[in-house]
């Protein structure tokens, strides 16, 4: 593929400089907790950084959604069309209000690209995180 995500992140906030392009994630997430679920985990960014690695013009729609581990696929967070003039770049950053999960357990981050003319989707790029209970909630007490 010509197209591929070069990174990935989630992160409480995701700073980006307007002069050099630099972005600076601040608290990315690795565990999330709650005092009970099901939960809305707050407001937090996701960044994924696209590159084409041709100097050929090349199309593709972006997308960026959360999975649970094992569970269907989540709807998408920020779909977008793109088209790269030759070795360009291009950063996508959605804000996510909130996320509700209705368990603890493995969620990801997941960027796909589904390249002009291709029906498919394809993953090219995951951000695990773990949502968990609090270690002082209530619930945590009765397991």
């Amino acid at each position: 593929m010509s197209i591929s995500c070069d990174w990935l992140a989630a992160c409480q906030l995701a700073i980006i400089d307007k002069l050099s392009g630099r972005a600076s994630l601040v608290h990315v997430l690795e565990t999330v907790t709650s005092a009970r679920f099901p939960a809305q985990v707050p407001t937090f960014h996701v960044v994924a950084t696209w590159h084409n690695h041709t100097e050929m013009v090349a199309t593709g729609r972006l997308r960026v959604r959360i999975d649970e581990v094992g569970g269907d696929p989540g709807a998408a967070l920020s779909e977008e069309e793109v088209t790269f003039h030759g070795k360009t770049s291009h950063r996508m950053i959605c804000i996510v209000q909130s996320l509700a999960v209705q368990r603890p357990g493995p969620y990801r981050v997941v960027a796909s690209l589904q390249l002009t003319g291709a029906e498919q989707w394809a993953d090219v790029a995951v951000f695990p995180f773990h949502v968990a209970m609090s270690a002082n909630s209530p619930q945590a007490a009765q397991a």
